[in-house]
């Protein structure tokens, strides 16, 4: 094995189990991280060596990796992406990827113009249960898909408190069918289909506003 690819994470909340996979994973080294918390930057390195921490996403880019993983607040993953892949570096992105349509088409030029591996950190796809419906599916034993309803719903309200830093976080604005990725990702990967017309619903917010959600449920 050659020497390891350098990997650095941005938004170390959520992207602590990212660093610990790169970490324990042989072919990876974490190097760096970066979080505007300085507090939780203190607690992620107390028993850690060897790992340079940035406030300052731009001076983090800076750094020598190879791989970024943007782990951060999802409504600024496109730009925070689009940065990364011009800094010559190789993306994972959580969800979601974008927000916008404009966002979309500027990431996918910039993935295409950096010539370096963008991947899309959609979990649902990875699940045992997902692989081995793909398996089927190729097979040839389930037939072929022409339609079908997919539906994600989780509730969050006995940790939207943890989950959120106030009422104006993006998870309290964001609409509903903006986070769609559980629902589609697995149907995309099973059967290596493209959606030719999706529609979203969403339930209106009843319970929620007493937490400070602003948006649908």
């Amino acid at each position: 094995m050659g020497e390891k690819l350098k990997v650095g994470v941005l938004g170390i909340k959520r992207g602590a189990s990212f660093a610990g996979s790169f970490e324990n994973n042989p072919y990876t080294e974490l190097v760096a991280v970066c979080d505007f918390n300085r507090l939780r930057i203190q607690q992620f390195l107390q028993d850690r060596k060897g790992i340079t921490a940035y406030e300052d996403y731009d001076k983090f880019l800076e750094h020598d990796t190879d791989i970024v993983a943007i782990c951060g607040y999802c409504t600024e993953h496109a730009p925070q992406a689009v940065k990364a892949l011009q800094a010559g570096k190789h993306v994972l992105s959580e969800v979601t990827a974008c927000k916008t349509l404009a966002e979309g088409v500027a990431l996918c030029r910039a993935v295409e113009k950096s010539k370096r591996v963008y991947m899309y950190g959609e979990n649902y796809c990875y699940f045992v249960y997902t692989q081995e419906m793909q398996k089927l599916y190729r097979k040839g034993v389930i037939g072929e898909y022409l339609y079908g309803e997919c539906e994600y719903v989780h509730d969050c309200r006995p940790i939207w408190h943890i989950l959120t830093d106030g009422p104006d976080h993006w998870r309290n604005w964001l609409p509903a069918t903006y986070y769609c990725t559980h629902s589609l990702g697995p149907i995309i990967t099973i059967t290596e289909t493209r959606p030719v017309k999706v529609n979203g619903f969403v339930v209106p917010n009843t319970l929620s506003r007493q937490f400070g959600r602003k948006g649908d449920d």
